[in-house]
């Protein structure tokens, strides 16, 4: 009997760790959400009920902010929730619709390169620049920039692939 029970227990946890693992960037915007909501309700409190706001709070808050919208961006084209006409796309004659895929994915890879260029040229600006209260470059702002950058290339790699072989299939 203690033996099912300990099984049962694992095989429940298993899902999720499975997940964890196909999912790495998932889990870590979601950990950054979860700390920026941790981080924005201990300023909230201290400020109000404690009447003595925290010094750092705002900066790291703006800070984890910036990382969970571009993280965010990244998991988007990983998931393919870019922008996207269905009104008149899902009207489209096959063919046409395929190539408005490809101009799309075209698009994304465009901006992915901006955003790697640029990030990166942020970052270069900004190493010597410090967070008045937190006291650690700014440049690891823009770093959030770089990656999303090169993962959404990454992710629409993949995708694109798969849009020309359904091309090709016709």
């Amino acid at each position: 009997m203690p033996h099912e029970a300990s099984t049962q227990g694992k095989s429940e946890k298993t899902p999720f760790f499975r997940w964890c693992l196909r999912n790495p960037i998932e889990l870590g915007g979601s950990l950054l959400i979860v700390l920026l909501t941790v981080v924005v309700f201990l300023q909230v409190f201290y400020r109000y009920a404690l009447h003595s706001p925290l010094a750092w709070s705002e900066e790291f808050a703006m800070f984890l902010f910036q990382w969970c919208a571009f993280i965010g961006a990244a998991i988007a084209t990983r998931h393919r929730f870019h922008y996207g006409l269905d009104l008149v796309t899902k009207r489209l004659p096959r063919r046409l619709k395929w190539a408005t895929e490809i101009l799309a994915s075209v698009l994304i890879f465009f901006v992915a390169y901006l955003m790697i260029t640029r990030g990166y040229g942020m970052m270069q600006i900004t190493k010597a620049q410090k967070y008045p209260v937190m006291q650690f470059p700014v440049a690891y702002a823009y770093l959030a920039i770089f990656v999303s950058g090169i993962l959404m290339m990454i992710y629409q790699i993949r995708i694109f692939v798969s849009q020309l072989r359904a091309w090709k299939k016709g």
